[in-house]
């Protein structure tokens, strides 16, 4: 399956020509060698999965672990099986969906049921877009369906008997403060993205960024992120487990897939206007604290990394389905981006606010050059 192996690390650079206003050659090295630094803080750390980093030049360095890089795994390529991005997926809806409502003018605290009319007929005050992007909602949760024998609850299982109609009956109003993480939220985003936009969230979502989100830089195309189906379930990695039967009843909370390149081609295109004027994706980094520091999709917070003279906005995603881990990391600011995937449940990430275990070393490394 696997044309060729990798030493210590396979490095990856995307491009001849560096973007207008980007860093000196000797710069981008430099770069390039923090990246490698946070590469071998992982490994250290016992991080078992591959590795994407953007130092904010789009020269993307992927590294994987020697237990991949035994099995053969190269990064990028399309003969490589491809990594589930579990919530992540909802981090790109989010910002796909808010593309869509700049485009229509219409507001975030829009009722859902503008586009999901079987919403009303429930009875209740029915949430808005930005309710069901924070996760307050007051629809019913996929956790609370019977647990079956493969460790999965019965809406991923069954999904012929579950699905939207299922989260759109007996819902309870949405909270007047707090919030619930809940698959279902954006389950009906996703519905609503298909009356929004005219098209399948599965093919607006497996497609290439749009102008509100931005461009791919210099009109590159990765390997095109698909949507989990029983039908293409088997090019995702290590998929030797219960994952194999449920990832795709996931759909727009979690079904997308593809590589970790693709992952950071997302995330330059998100911040590449961020702190302008007329930025379409502003709404995006505002965290609010009464959340955890949830914006739409992503929690955002400022921070300040261990050894680095200042703090710096940080955006973070996490995904897990199962074996299944995915960590997206985004520097704004700075216009860097870092993400990790494995199948490993005992890794410790630890947490960036708190300053606490490997991954606020790491950001320390991606933002300045420290880190240990």
């Amino acid at each position: 399956m696997f044309r060729r192996t990798l030493a210590q690390f396979a490095l990856t650079s995307l491009g001849c020509a560096l973007p207008a206003g980007a860093v000196a050659a000797q710069d981008q090295q430099a770069l390039i060698l923090q990246s490698v630094e946070i590469k071998e803080m992982a490994f250290e750390a016992g991080f078992k999965g591959e590795i994407a980093i953007d130092m904010g030049n789009m020269a993307i360095s992927a590294h994987v672990s020697p237990d991949l890089e035994r099995e053969g795994y190269v990064p990028f390529v399309s003969e490589s099986p491809l990594w589930p991005f579990a919530s992540v997926t909802k981090q790109i809806l989010a910002a796909r969906l808010l593309g869509e409502l700049n485009r229509e003018g219409i507001s975030l605290d829009t009722p859902i049921s503008r586009y999901v009319p079987q919403i009303s007929r429930r009875g209740g005050r029915v949430p808005t877009f930005r309710e069901l992007l924070q996760h307050r909602s007051g629809l019913r949760n996929p956790e609370d369906t019977p647990m079956e024998a493969n460790g999965w609850p019965a809406f991923y299982n069954k999904p012929g008997d579950y699905g939207i109609e299922w989260c759109l009956n007996g819902r309870s109003e949405p909270p007047a403060s707090g919030w619930t993480y809940n698959n279902c939220d954006y389950i009906v985003l996703g519905a609503a993205f298909d009356e929004l936009s005219f098209e399948k969230v599965e093919n607006m979502l497996a497609g290439p960024p749009d102008a509100e989100i931005g461009e791919r830089p210099g009109g590159r195309n990765s390997l095109e992120r698909v949507f989990i189906t029983p039908d293409n379930v088997e090019r995702f990695y290590a998929i030797r487990s219960p994952e194999r039967d449920i990832l795709p009843s996931y759909g727009a909370s979690g079904s997308l897939g593809g590589t970790l390149q693709d992952i950071v081609y997302f995330n330059w295109g998100l911040m590449h206007q961020y702190g302008e004027r007329g930025d379409a994706m502003a709404e995006m980094w505002k965290g609010d604290p009464a959340l955890g520091y949830m914006a739409l999709g992503q929690w955002v917070f400022e921070t300040q990394p261990p050894g680095c003279p200042s703090p710096v906005i940080v955006a973070e995603r996490k995904g897990q389905i199962g074996q299944y881990r995915m960590h997206n990391i985004l520097l704004p600011q700075l216009k860097r981006s870092m993400v990790f995937a494995t199948i490993d449940p005992d890794f410790e990430f630890g947490e960036i606010w708190a300053g606490e275990g490997f991954l606020p070393q790491a950001v320390a490394k991606l933002a300045c050059g420290a880190g240990e």
